[in-house]
């Protein structure tokens, strides 16, 4: 009973909109490809093992400001470990490859010395048809004294013009499986030393379901050496490269909470 059912919704999910249920289709086939590529062509058979927030970050006492509950921007906890992880340098110096509205960078930025944020050109974003998003382009960042903005593809951007290296790097910018290495493979040149770390995001779909692609694009882009120091980084979609050592583990349990957070909510019209 259950495969009729299940035949006859597909039948009438089909003909409701078949543009929407062929790209469905798509993106679930694409999906399980990648996952057999990390699973068995790289036999990381669970992903990467989960390094728990607390562990990262035991102090975490953390606010942020300017967040706008909409889509197109990391998640709470994602921005809070950013800027806990930037608090922790002296003078530190962050580099955002794909800013959009900026709630990330702004929020780094109260707290580091310098910051560089590589994003699309708004002739970029109209090739590409974004349309009205272009206009939100560094919306809470635009005026911000300590961020160098650069508008220019990150693919084909020559970081060597920087002569910069740092301490904190973000790789929130083109999600596709390309994109993520070519991005991978130049935040790797751009550590400043052995204390520097990556923070990848949207490591998973949600806090539980993984993102293959972007774990693939992670492995393929990182060097040998470092795949073992990569973690995703519990109760966030983040995953992080750091060269400090730290227990972590593949939880048998997702939905079970070893920890609480207290939030504090206000919001002001602008």
């Amino acid at each position: 009973m259950r495969l009729i059912k299940l035949i006859i919704l597909t039948i009438k999910a089909m003909f409701f909109d078949i543009r929407a249920f062929a790209n469905a289709t798509y993106r679930y086939c694409e999906d399980a490809n990648w996952k057999r590529y990390v699973t068995v062509t790289k036999g990381l058979k669970k992903g990467f093992p989960t390094l728990d927030l607390l562990d990262l970050l035991p102090d975490l006492n953390e606010s942020i400001t300017n967040y706008t509950y909409l889509d197109g921007t990391s998640r709470v906890t994602d921005i809070i470990v950013l800027k806990a992880l930037a608090r922790k340098y002296e003078n530190c110096h962050y580099l955002e490859i794909g800013t959009f509205r900026g709630e990330s960078l702004v929020n780094v930025a109260e707290v580091a010395a310098e910051c560089v944020s590589i994003s699309l050109s708004d002739k970029e974003m109209n090739d590409l048809g974004f349309g009205e998003h272009v206009k939100f382009q560094r919306f809470f960042t635009k005026e911000l004294k300590n961020v160098l903005h650069i508008h220019h593809s990150s693919l084909t951007y020559d970081f060597s013009k920087l002569n910069k290296k740092f301490d904190l790097i973000f790789i929130d910018g083109d999600h596709s499986y390309k994109a993520v290495k070519k991005d991978t493979q130049n935040a790797f040149n751009l550590l400043k030393d052995d204390n520097s770390v990556i923070v990848w995001h949207d490591y998973g779909y949600s806090y539980n379901t993984e993102n293959w692609i972007t774990i693939a694009a992670m492995i393929d882009g990182s060097p040998d050496d470092k795949r073992n120091k990569i973690y995703h980084i519990s109760n966030s979609i983040c995953s992080i490269f750091t060269n400090q050592k730290f227990n972590t583990s593949f939880p048998k349990s997702t939905d079970f909470p070893n920890k609480t957070f207290n939030i504090s909510l206000s919001a002001k019209r602008i």
